[in-house]
């Protein structure tokens, strides 16, 4: 016999990185009530129920519009740590969606296909925080680019590493 994870078990994990991407960006206020932690739970559930579905696009793009709404409308500092552990929520989240969305839930995915999805997430991860650093040591500078410009060069490294990803085997 050999070591498996049951489909469900991931599927758990899809739901808890969804809901703490959607609750960490939200604005502080938001999440002392009881309604929008709820909406994020139940949108964290829907796109792990459903991971062939709109349910995963809907609350990544909530997310998104969330933290921007956090950032600009309620103009909370925009932490460089908060929008990384963000963006790796999210990527993680949609890359276990990805892999959720063709295994049946009834099935149980062997080690040797976790071992190399965590391999390959693990480097974007690493990857992506080197990036982040780099950014955050130049933004840093006397002489270094404001933080729109930050942004806008962040923006550029993320669509960068998902190019190249959608180009690797």
């Amino acid at each position: 016999m050999t070591a498996a994870l049951p489909s469900p078990v991931w599927r758990f994990l899809i739901w808890a990185c969804g809901t703490a991407a959607l609750l960490a960006a939200m604005p502080p206020d938001y999440r002392a009530g009881a309604m929008m932690p709820l909406f994020a739970a139940l949108l964290g559930l829907l796109a792990a129920a459903e991971p062939e579905g709109v349910w995963v696009l809907a609350l990544e793009v909530t997310t998104v519009g969330a933290w921007l709404v956090t950032t600009v409308a309620y103009g909370h500092d925009p932490s460089p740590l908060t929008a990384l552990a963000i963006g790796s929520l999210l990527y993680v989240h949609h890359a276990m969606a990805a892999l959720a969305a063709h295994v049946p839930v009834r099935a149980r995915l062997p080690v040797p296909l976790l071992t190399a999805w965590a391999g390959r997430t693990g480097g974007v991860l690493a990857a992506s925080a080197a990036a982040c650093a780099a950014l955050i040591a130049l933004a840093a500078l006397p002489a270094g680019p404001p933080p729109a410009v930050a942004v806008v060069l962040g923006s550029a490294g993320a669509l960068a590493v998902a190019f190249a990803l959608t180009r690797s085997p």
